[in-house]
């Protein structure tokens, strides 16, 4: 089940949503509507659904306030930002939370396009889980989809700043400089858009999307496929995006010294690139781009407004963060790490931060521990009292609803009935 949720007054653009989701999603969607500007925040909190999608031009609702306020709150990590507005490609748009804006007439084509492609890769979205998997060295294969570029651009962006390695500031300049180079990858270098052709097409009004359909039509072309390499480092992360064109000229690159070629339309994104990311090169052919990007020593960003306050506590391999048949007293909340719950001296799973928090259970409960949490790898946690934990939920009251929700899954998930 894919659930939606549209926060907007105007009835012909949440019909239109309706029709053209229900129409290649079916039964497959369960959709709400939110008009009230005031029940927004609430709504997100208590529903938590995958996909939310916002008016930017009602200025009663204000969206953009609403998403700098949510988007940086971790509780709503795994709720997609989607907005709809006139002018989407004016770059005053370009707000920080949003994970795709599109025009009122893309609706209809891109939103199912957009929404089916997030929802089947919701595994990578997840962020902790592929990195983890993978380890902190590897590669992904991606293939001619801008859409797809998006998705993987949002995977590992967040990845590093759920982990706490990057603020919110960096998160969206990685994601930047992923989608340009990433898109560059297919335009250019998969596809052999040249520049001339990419303008005139742009020009009649077309989109770069049908574009690279249209060079996809020849299997040759479509069998293609974009690179992406990771290394995750102590203090810095490093990428190169690799795609299996020609390449291209190096020495044609913007100088990144000068000022004047951010104002023009060619190699803008690889010179706003640049701004963002640090080390950014090419090797000799012209098909490879490399950068890295630098880690934060200490960060709070990844902390709930509601226990910004709260101690946090760092653990080494094989520290222990409380044992069995202990009384409970303290919630905790994962920043970033790996924590292993053993009972009877048997490792019954791991957890990290997509779990959110540690021992909840036994401290709303009043209980003593049922297991033993011991660190598997360097990590951070947030130690939350139980005054505390009453005073952010007298402040922020969809954080007990969001506890419940996530307890209740969790009990659904231990039952077999």
């Amino acid at each position: 089940m894919i659930t939606f949720t549209v926060v907007c007054k105007k009835n012909e653009l949440i019909e239109e949503v309706k029709n053209s989701l229900f129409k290649e999603l079916g039964e497959e969607l369960e959709l709400n509507t939110v008009i009230e500007r005031s029940s927004v925040e609430s709504h997100l909190f208590y529903e938590i659904p995958q996909f939310v999608l916002f008016d930017l031009d009602d200025p009663e609702i204000d969206a953009v306030s609403i998403i700098r306020e949510i988007a940086p709150e971790p509780l709503l990590f795994d709720v997609r930002i989607l907005a709809v507005a006139k002018d989407a490609d004016d770059s005053n748009l370009n707000i920080p939370g949003i994970f795709s804006i599109m025009t009122p007439l893309q609706v209809k084509t891109l939103l199912p396009h957009l929404v089916r492609i997030l929802n089947s890769n919701q595994q990578l979205l997840l962020q902790t889980g592929l990195f983890r998997e993978l380890g902190h060295q590897g590669s992904l294969v991606i293939k001619n989809d801008p859409l797809m570029l998006e998705a993987y651009a949002e995977l590992v962006s967040n990845f590093l700043y759920r982990d706490n390695l990057i603020d919110i500031q960096a998160k969206y300049g990685l994601k930047f400089a992923l989608v340009e180079l990433l898109m560059n990858a297919v335009e250019h270098g998969n596809c052999e858009i040249g520049y001339r052709e990419k303008t005139e097409w742009l020009e009649d009004g077309n989109d770069i999307v049908d574009l690279i359909k249209e060079k996809c039509k020849n299997p040759f072309v479509d069998a293609k496929r974009v690179i992406l390499k990771y290394e995750i480092g102590e203090r810095e992360s490093y990428f190169s995006v690799c795609d299996e064109g020609k390449g291209f000229d190096t020495t044609t690159l913007p100088n990144p010294d000068d000022m004047l070629t951010a104002m023009e339309l060619h190699g803008r994104g690889i010179f706003m690139s640049r701004v963002y990311v640090k080390k950014l090169s090419y090797n000799e052919q012209g098909n490879e781009a490399r950068f890295s990007i630098e880690h934060l020593e200490n960060s709070k960003r990844t902390i709930p407004k509601g226990f910004l306050d709260s101690r946090v506590i760092d653990f080494k391999p094989g520290d222990l963060v409380f044992q069995e048949n202990e009384k409970s007293n303290t919630l905790y909340y994962i920043i970033g790490g790996e924590f292993e719950v053993f009972t009877n001296n048997k490792v019954l799973a791991t957890l990290n931060n997509t779990n959110i928090f540690l021992g909840e259970m036994s401290f709303l409960l009043g209980n003593r521990r049922t297991a033993t949490i011991r660190a598997k790898s360097n990590g951070h946690l947030v130690a939350i009292s139980a005054s505390e934990w009453m005073q952010a939920v007298q402040k922020y009251p969809y954080y007990g609803i969001f506890l419940s929700r996530l307890l209740a899954k969790k009990l659904a998930e231990q039952s077999h009935f």
